[in-house]
């Protein structure tokens, strides 16, 4: 395997900036590292806050590669009244104007990340890129307990961008005053658009590629694991370490472009919040 270090430009998008990142299916990666490791205060809630930190990831290079690239994160939040206006790196800019003691539902415009074929020379040979595209995003989230249960259905903006849908179940345990334990399962659909772009084969792109035809249709693009740990070094302090495990579904190893259909990644961020 092969490691690289992919560096990124950054780019203003609205209140909040955020960093889209240049490689292949970086923002799905990206989604479970936390931006805000403990729960609101009531005053809080009442108020803005913002968080702001930095780190990297070691992660493929695009679903399915079987090389490796270290990449930036960038940790960027700011919320205003419990999410009745935010901005983030995950979600993008939005609001959740339907708001219980225990769930939300919102929308939001966010960035969908596209796939360069120069990221893998060798695998992404004769491919063509993927532009990125602005997305319109439906979001829902419940807690109980420990427990928070979030929905998220993703439509680009951009023709043939393609529709995505994430559900996850995530759990926060507090292992002592300072460290948190964090895990979460989830599950990702594509439809036909989103699933061609990335892992099928065209007729034009057999004869550029050398690779068979592929055609992929829609349904279950991956499941995947999540573990980490967040150190609260203070009140305004944390760091955060964690492990991602996404597997594809059994149907993609039939696309010429999956070459491991387990993808791992590590992230190690901190951050800062006020």
């Amino acid at each position: 395997m092969k490691n690289k270090v992919n560096l990124l430009s950054p780019a203003l998008f609205g209140v909040c900036c955020l960093l889209p990142l240049s490689q292949a299916g970086a923002q799905q990666w990206i989604q479970p590292v936390p931006e805000v490791a403990s729960t609101h205060t009531s005053e809080q809630a009442s108020s803005w806050y913002y968080v702001v930190g930095a780190g990297a990831g070691y992660m493929p290079v695009y679903e399915g590669s079987d090389e490796f690239e270290v990449i930036p994160v960038p940790v960027l939040s700011a919320e205003y009244k419990n999410g009745l206006f935010f901005a983030n790196v995950r979600h993008g800019i939005g609001s959740y104007p339907l708001r219980g003691e225990n769930y939300k539902l919102g929308l939001s415009i966010g960035y969908g990340s596209g796939r360069d074929e120069k990221d893998d020379r060798t695998n992404l040979q004769g491919m063509g890129d993927i532009d990125p595209s602005a997305t319109a995003n439906l979001l829902a989230e419940y807690d109980w307990t420990m427990f928070t249960f979030s929905a998220k259905l993703s439509a680009g903006l951009s023709e043939g961008y393609g529709t995505t849908a994430e559900l996850k179940t995530e759990a926060r345990y507090p292992l002592s005053s300072s460290v948190i334990l964090m895990a979460a399962v989830a599950a990702n659909w594509g439809d036909e658009d989103y699933m061609n772009s990335r892992f099928g084969v065209s007729a034009e792109q057999v004869v550029l590629s050398g690779y068979s035809a592929f055609q992929a249709d829609a349904g279950i693009r991956s499941v995947g694991l999540s573990l980490g740990f967040t150190y609260l070094l203070s009140k305004q302090w944390n760091l955060t370490l964690l492990a991602k495990a996404d597997k594809l579904n059994g149907e993609l190893m039939d696309s010429p472009l999956v070459k491991e259909d387990v993808l791992p990644a590590v992230f190690l961020t901190t951050s800062y919040r006020f």
